[in-house]
């Protein structure tokens, strides 16, 4: 479509065979509820989990920051595919943020991320810098996508903390640090993974670069 020419193509409206052997699936469609109603449980459980965990360090937490009524948000459209997200401990302001926030993305991914944002945006890159190749972040990316809320795991928008050259300069011209670590459906250990332990594990990874 040209810049010059706003009218988008044509999309046929006949059927193809591919588009009458997707009508004919219901199975996903009746599923789908009791699915995301597990994933909402363990979503709670971990919450539940965070509210002691973060009793212990509640004094390196931002003022204001919430610890205890957390935050569970679901929607049916994230680039197409429905989500479940969990923020605790949470932080929000118009120039401030401080957010752990668990992702269930359907299709895709569980991720744990810790989202910072503010007047010690600084001292966390230079904490990360510090910690970068310590084996708790082997497994863990920094995106480098324009805002906060791009969660597509590609070379584009993520890359290795280990990676320093990638990012050292670029990290620079961002205004936010969002540091995650990816649990893909497709894994086979994904069918046994303890969202709780795991969600535990990742903030405690994390506290040498959030609270320090």
């Amino acid at each position: 479509m040209s810049i010059l020419d706003p009218t988008p193509p044509e999309v046929s409206v006949d059927w193809r065979p591919k588009d009458l052997e997707m009508i004919s699936h219901v199975e996903v469609f009746q599923n789908k509820p009791a699915i995301l109603k597990k994933v909402e449980g363990r979503l709670t459980r971990l919450k539940e989990a965070m509210t002691i965990e973060l009793l212990s360090c509640s004094s390196q937490l931002p003022p204001g920051t919430d610890i205890e009524k957390g935050q569970i948000a679901r929607g049916e459209n994230h680039n197409g595919f429905p989500f479940l997200s969990l923020d605790i401990p949470q932080n929000f302001s118009k120039t401030e943020m401080y957010t752990y926030r668990t992702l269930f993305w359907w299709g895709h991914y569980l991720g744990f991320s810790m989202i910072l944002k503010g007047n010690q945006l600084k001292t966390y890159f230079q904490r990360l810098t510090n910690t970068c190749n310590e084996p708790p972040f082997q497994n863990v990316y920094l995106s480098l996508a324009p805002n906060p809320w791009e969660w597509r795991l590609n070379q584009q928008y993520f890359v290795p903390v280990g990676d320093q050259q990638a990012w050292t300069d670029k990290s620079s011209l961002l205004d936010y640090m969002k540091i995650m670590r990816f649990h893909s459906i497709d894994d086979a250990s994904f069918k046994d993974l303890d969202w709780t332990q795991a969600g535990i594990k990742f903030w405690k990874d994390m506290s040498p670069v959030c609270l320090g």
